[in-house]
């Protein structure tokens, strides 16, 4: 049963009595984050209602077109708790196991089912209740659900690790970048810009007499204005485009060449060092494509001198002493940022330049191999995650179901052999070939049979078939039933007593699959 949660309303927030509950922010993909959560008032009908029972699976019905049916199964983890109306709750019939109906919802929303059937509103996607059941959902037996299920669980436990390794990877690149960078441009030197600059050393210079003659350090426009796409425009580069080193050219926005001209100031030339001044200090050089170009307020323009090589002063704002020399003076709390006062109060170690090139060559050896190991763990996490998508959908209703289906549906339980099986199955005709085995008399009660290797029991029988949901395979209902091989006779002279009776049916889906049933009512 499907049913969306309470809806909150200012009533219910303020009433005195208030109780815990699940929203879109505490769902997760195959997870559940219970260290944040709101409450409301509910009426004793309404937590009857809406409280949550361990194994009920919870759908996000509300979120981003992507996102949308985010699904976890909730295990009772808390005593008392309750979900919103931005949840859809799934409560599985007693023939579904949770873990399984996870393993489809999951499936269904990583392959854009539920995307497909949402509805948008603005920038949020809806699954809508009446949609979410009206979709198709398959019904494997019992066991066929847990080996699916089973066999998910542990194929998603290997796929957060690796992924885990790969996020983790990523910033551990970073760390190795800028300690080596440090230990080559800084060296055990700790520089401390009082003591350089008052020594007066000639190698140690503050910024601002660290760029060239006329081109003193400056921010970009203040207001670009509206991008202008008829070819006649000048590409500025604002503060969001500089990533991993570099000027992402692709998305750059273009102001009029009335406004270029403005602030013709702070154009940028091939070779100039762009420095992030609001939020975070990040650093690239202008590549030639950008000859000719600008730069927003969000960035500061650095033109080295001529003894100053552009990649040697990038590596050294990039280096982490140089960034927390920056952290330390940003101000603001919404919009920290620097003042170009303190920008050009930068102390920046100037060597003979071939010491410089030296020390630029030995960086970009390093970054260059880290960039290519950057790229193998992305294209690592792109493969990973496709091979999630396959792997869940394929589990849930796709290739591998239907292998798994029809192989344990032709197998047996542990222990037992491939030919105890194939007899089982051999039984389940309606007269048995070959040789004349033994029979059940007509006069034999159905209540009991006794067996060298136990009782055959028509009572046990139904109990198991029932608690398994009212279907089961005959291997399973075997196995159930705890009876050894020389049992089998009887088990199947017992199914059709019973189902003569009407006790039990016998549906065959397909030439390959056979399951027992409980019978019609009379």
């Amino acid at each position: 049963m499907a049913i969306s949660g309470q809806q909150k309303t200012p009533a219910a927030s303020l009433a005195p009595e208030q109780h815990p509950y699940l929203r879109v922010a505490n769902v997760f993909d195959d997870e559940i984050d219970l260290s944040d959560l709101a409450t409301m008032n509910f009426s004793s009908e309404a937590r009857e209602k809406y409280r949550l029972k361990s194994g009920d699976v919870l759908l996000c019905e509300g979120q981003s077109r992507e996102l949308v049916g985010r699904a976890a199964v909730y295990r009772g983890e808390l005593e008392e708790l309750y979900f919103q109306n931005s949840i859809i709750r799934f409560r599985p019939h007693k023939e579904i196991l949770p873990e399984y109906a996870l393993l489809v919802f999951r499936a269904y929303q990583k392959e854009g089912i539920f995307s497909q059937i949402a509805k948008a509103t603005t920038n949020i996607a809806h699954l809508g209740l009446n949609r979410f059941k009206s979709l198709p959902f398959p019904v494997p037996p019992r066991s066929v659900q847990e080996l699916l299920a089973d066999t998910a669980r542990v194929f998603q436990e290997r796929v957060d690790t690796a992924r885990h390794v790969l996020s983790e990877s990523l910033p551990e690149l970073d760390f190795l970048v800028r300690a080596f960078r440090d230990q080559v441009i800084v060296g055990d030197r700790g520089p401390q810009e009082e003591r350089a600059l008052n020594e007066a050393d000639p190698s140690w210079v503050t910024a601002a007499e660290a760029v060239a003659p006329g081109a003193p350090i400056v921010y970009g426009i203040l207001q670009p204005g509206p991008d202008v796409e008829d070819g006649t425009g000048v590409p500025y580069v604002q503060q969001q485009d500089v990533q991993n080193g570099e000027v992402s050219e692709g998305h750059l926005r273009n102001t009029s060449a009335t406004v270029h001209k403005k602030f013709s100031r702070s154009a940028i030339a091939s070779g100039d060092v762009l420095l992030g001044i609001i939020r975070n200090a990040r650093v690239a050089v202008v590549p030639p494509e950008l000859d000719g170009g600008n730069i927003n307020r969000g960035i500061a323009r650095l033109r080295p001198r001529e003894d100053l090589e552009s990649e040697y002063l990038a590596h050294w704002l990039s280096s982490q002493w140089v960034q927390g020399w920056l952290s330390e003076r940003m101000r603001g709390i919404d919009m920290p940022g620097l003042n170009l006062r303190d920008v050009r109060q930068l102390p920046v170690p100037i060597p003979v330049v071939a010491e410089q090139r030296r020390q630029v060559n030995l960086m970009n050896q390093l970054v260059n191999r880290v960039s290519e190991a950057r790229s193998a763990l992305i294209e690592g996490q792109q493969h990973l995650l496709k091979t999630e998508v396959l792997t869940i959908t394929g589990l849930a209703y796709g290739d591998l179901a239907r292998t798994v289906t029809r192989s344990l549906s032709n197998s047996v339980t542990e222990g037992e052999t491939q030919n105890l099986m194939k007899r089982m199955f051999e039984r389940q005709q309606s007269s048995p070939k070959g040789p004349a085995k033994k029979k059940a008399s007509q006069t034999r009660k159905t209540s009991e049979m006794s067996t060298q290797s136990g009782v055959v029991n028509a009572g046990h029988l139904l109990q198991i078939l029932e608690s398994s949901g009212g279907r089961i395979s005959p291997a399973e209902l075997y196995r159930g039933m705890r009876l050894e091989d020389d049992a089998v006779d009887d088990f199947y002279a017992l199914l059709r007593d019973l189902s003569r009776d009407g006790r039990i049916d016998i549906d065959r889906p397909d030439d390959e699959l056979v399951f027992v049933t409980i019978g019609a009512p009379s």
